[in-house]
């Protein structure tokens, strides 16, 4: 079941994104159009009302599920929800992630950079130019040797201007790439810009042969050679056949044959798996009801790559005043909005997720105070007059809340969240529209409040969402029209931190957080669950945010 739309964190998703909305909006989405200017709200200056610091929640650590002794063999079926493509940015996330491995990968926990096909990798004190030393006996699935020059047609195939598939990878200001030597790959930009190492180091990487045929970015079947764990076997218009890759680097798959079986839609997917077509399945937030009620299914969980959010149009003359803004951060009793969704998530106090390992523990969280609530919007002239409702000169706070109309999730959070906002005397009217025009009035920023789920990128860049430069309507992703030229600034830095230093770049990202939970352009809810659904006989999962649900394959196991 798809759960809101998934707002697009770097400039290929965005390029992507409008391509798709621009044909289905026709000529909603105006590219190009200046700036409106934000409105005051008082002729003085708004003073600042600063978050109370406390000790944020501790998440949980992803669980695996229980790993007992089964002896290595055997089959299982994979089940998922798509469409059986062999575009390489467009197939299966089993498929590519089992298929494909890239010159970094992610740490399951926390999201941070590790060595991949590239035993090791350098960053130039200026975040100019990156070097990858590639790991020596790595072999693609027909038993040729992994080189430099396979990784270098990959990036040049995939950053040509010319390329035919989905955009999935921001290649930033790269102007070279190159092999020194069999082992050695050296990327070249234009400027600093860090968050191509992420982009890029989890780059699906191909054969030279593959990536520079014709039919790129258009896999064949027999084009289907990678070093990941699983090697291609057969596949048609709605399943593939995987064989285990006993030469796998990061060691061989304890699982000897593998069926991946792709469905239309979430519900014909639990299907099969009630009637036990399918061994493992994955499922989203919206779907626990349906699913946990399945006989026979055990639900691994963590939390999914996204977060519910409540943004505030600056645009708006009441929300411009940020005291208004954190005030209704106080308003909010996330812990009952999470209870209503079964408890299946985790909350959020800034902009990244749980766990993240960028996340700094000093952020200031807003906890449930209506009263200091009351008081806030009381400083910033709104006050009850005895009748219930907040009122400054004569005039009643109405605000209008929009979601997703249908959305299993989305809809029936609006409704709690008005009923709070009600209870501290603001009208907030509840407004609904269908996906396409829901879309359209967010991109022209046509809301007072909105309550979105918003996709949050592996990398700490989330300028899209918060800079300045990204408030333009019809095509900027910074609906709400904030502006601080402090985040801007650090946005701007963490691209290009000397030789792409994590700590560095952390530092800026706290920076940047501690900013948005002062001046409240948004109300960060929580991040839901997200489940790999599976029966007794398989063992090993563990499902990660920031890795996925497939990056440990090699690890699982079924009983006989």
């Amino acid at each position: 079941m798809r759960f809101a739309l998934n707002f697009l964190e770097h400039r290929w998703w965005r390029v992507a994104f409008l391509v798709g909305a621009a044909l289905l909006l026709a000529n909603a989405l105006l590219v190009g159009c200046a700036p409106v200017p934000v409105p005051t709200s008082d002729a003085t200056p708004t003073p600042n009302t600063t978050a109370t610091a406390t000790k944020p929640a501790v998440s949980a650590p992803v669980q695996p599920s229980p790993t007992p002794a089964f002896p290595e063999g055997g089959s299982i079926v994979v089940g998922v929800v798509g469409a059986a493509s062999l575009e390489i940015n467009a197939m299966p996330e089993f498929l590519q992630s089992a298929v494909f491995a890239s010159l970094l990968t992610v740490d399951p926990a926390t999201g941070a950079l590790k060595p991949g096909l590239a035993e090791s990798f350098q960053v130039s004190g200026d975040a100019t130019t990156f070097t990858f030393h590639l790991r020596a006996g790595v072999r693609w699935h027909n038993g040729d040797a992994l080189t430099a020059d396979d990784v270098v047609a990959t990036i040049k195939a995939f950053s040509d201007p010319n390329f035919r598939g989905k955009p999935a990878t921001d290649f930033g200001p790269l102007t070279r790439v190159d092999a020194p030597d069999s082992q050695t790959v050296q990327l070249t930009f234009s400027e600093g810009y860090c968050p191509a190492l992420t982009s890029i180091g989890t780059l699906s990487v191909l054969p030279r042969a593959v990536a520079t045929s014709a039919s790129f970015p258009h896999l064949t079947p027999a084009q289907m050679i990678g070093t990941g764990a699983l090697k291609f076997r057969a596949g048609n218009s709605h399943a593939f056949t995987l064989d285990r890759n006993a030469d796998y680097y990061r060691g061989a798959p304890g699982i000897d044959s593998w069926t991946l079986q792709v469905y239309s839609d979430p519900a014909a997917l639990r299907a099969a798996f009630a009637a036990k077509q399918i061994d493992v399945m994955p499922a989203a937030a919206a779907e626990y009801a349906p699913v946990k009620s399945i006989d026979g299914a055990n639900l691994v969980s963590t939390v999914a790559p996204e977060m519910l959010v409540l943004l505030f149009n600056a645009d708006t003359t009441t929300l411009n005043d940020g005291r208004v803004r954190q005030a209704l951060g106080y308003a909010l009793d996330r812990s009952a909005l999470l209870n209503d969704v079964a408890g299946q998530g985790q909350l959020v106090d800034a902009s990244t997720l749980p766990g993240y390992w960028a996340n700094d523990s000093g952020i200031p969280r807003y906890s449930y105070d209506p009263a200091r609530a009351k008081q806030i919007l009381a400083d910033a002239g709104w006050r009850d007059a005895g009748d219930g409702v907040l009122r400054k000169n004569g005039k009643p706070m109405r605000l209008e809340l929009w979601t997703e109309a249908d959305d299993p999730i989305l809809e029936p959070l609006a409704f709690r969240i008005r009923e709070q906002l009600a209870a501290l005397g603001i009208d907030a009217v509840m407004e609904l529209d269908d996906r396409p025009g829901w879309v359209t009035r967010a991109f022209d920023h046509r809301f007072d409040l909105l309550l979105l789920s918003r996709k949050v990128p592996l990398d700490p860049d989330q300028r899209w969402y918060w800079q300045s430069d990204q408030n333009a309507k019809g095509s900027g992703f910074n609906f709400g029209s904030y502006a601080n030229p402090r985040v801007d600034a650090d946005f701007d830095d963490m691209a290009r931190v000397g030789a792409c230093d994590a700590g560095g770049r952390a530092a800026l990202l706290a920076d940047v957080n501690r900013t948005l939970v002062t001046e409240a352009p948004a109300a960060f809810l929580f991040a839901p669950n997200k489940y790999l659904v599976t029966r007794d006989r398989v063992a090993g999962l563990q499902p990660s945010p920031f890795a996925g649900d497939f990056w440990n394959i090699n690890a699982w196991r079924v009983r006989p």
